[in-house]
């Protein structure tokens, strides 16, 4: 019984070789963290490519959507201009479509200009 004593104190006492132990958790659990780190990193990496991939693909895709709207409303306003010709002589019908055309931008500007005045006094009012 005095042997099993003696080695619970010796398990115990400074200097042995358990403080070694002890310092070598230390050093593998500090190694254990640069790996976790590294790994981390390599992670954020791929997938910051992934989404730089996707972003592009998206990009591409709205512009494209983009130049197919700009090209519907060509149409559309060429064949506004071609409907209203039997109607009014060619230039009455460009002026009307023309004259629709600046009203709509005239009514969008004025809503977006709305919509900026709103915001700047949201942040006003946050920052105060």
């Amino acid at each position: 019984m005095t042997e099993a004593m003696d080695s619970e104190v010796d398990e115990q006492t400074p200097g042995t070789d358990n403080d070694r132990s002890v310092i070598d958790d230390v050093k593998t659990l500090f190694d254990d963290g640069i790996t976790y780190a590294e790994a981390e990193i390599a992670f954020q990496k791929t997938r910051l490519s992934f989404a730089g991939n996707h972003a592009k693909r998206i990009a591409i895709f709205a512009a494209l959507a983009a130049v197919m709207l700009v090209f519907a409303l060509f149409a559309l306003v060429f064949g506004a201009i071609l409907a209203l010709a039997p109607h009014v002589t060619a230039w009455g019908a460009t002026a009307i479509v023309v004259a629709a055309l600046l009203v709509a931008a005239t009514v969008l500007g004025l809503l977006a200009r709305s919509g900026t005045r709103d915001l700047r006094a949201l942040f006003k009012a946050e920052d105060q």
